[in-house]
């Protein structure tokens, strides 16, 4: 049987549809017979709130293990206060198309951490700071403009916090957004060994252990 999110679960979100690829994240408020109620999703890279309209569809992910996350899509059925504002979505096990999704490296959780990025195309090295990180990549933020291209290969290196582990890594860079003067760069993991993958599924899993409990 299918897992329900507990309260204070990590949720990611976005708009049917949407081609951008534009991801929000967001965390279970509460829940009830019919009916659970999300925070107002932020989007990962800007931290902007999603303008949330009546009937516009929704894809709701929650992972349930360290291996298995669901997914499922629901109409924003209105908003609700819990007291804070929280959007109402259908209950998981009342939509039609629940399906679970073996992707333990698609769930991303927020990262608060030094980045340092050396481009393979031109040899710079950019000191940046995480957004987020999942198994299968991570996203991070400049504060400056840096002379890095989609499709690049770029080198990383970051101590991920809490349990001091120094990740090293290839990745390709498959999105830029720009913000003012900076970018936001979401990149994906290259060749990443499977032991180095499992230490940072880890970390993922570990933190939304930590937020549910918040």
């Amino acid at each position: 049987m299918p897992i329900v999110p507990r309260v204070g679960a990590p949720l990611r979100v976005r708009v049917a549809g949407d081609t951008s690829e534009n991801s929000y994240k967001s965390r279970v408020a509460d829940l009830d017979d019919e009916f659970l109620y999300a925070d107002v999703p932020v989007h990962q890279g800007t931290g902007k709130e999603m303008e949330v309209h009546v009937d516009t569809t929704l894809v709701v992910e929650y992972a349930a293990s360290e291996n298995d996350v669901y997914q499922y899509r629901s109409r924003v059925l209105g908003l609700s206060y819990i007291p804070t504002p929280a959007v109402r979505l259908e209950h998981p096990l009342k939509s039609s198309d629940l399906t679970r999704i073996q992707r333990r490296e698609y769930f991303r959780v927020s990262l608060d951490a030094q980045v340092k990025l050396t481009c393979l195309r031109t040899g710079e090295t950019y000191l940046t700071h995480a957004v987020d990180i999942s198994g299968g990549g991570l996203a991070v933020r400049t504060r400056e403009p840096v002379d890095i291209q989609f499709r690049d290969r770029v080198g990383i290196e970051v101590t991920l916090p809490y349990t001091g582990f120094r990740l090293q890594a290839m990745c390709q860079v498959v999105r830029i957004e720009e913000e003012g003067m900076g970018r936001t760069l979401s990149m994906q993991f290259v060749d990443m060994p499977e032991r180095v993958r499992d230490q940072v599924v880890r970390y993922t899993f570990m933190r939304q252990r930590a937020l549910r409990r918040r």
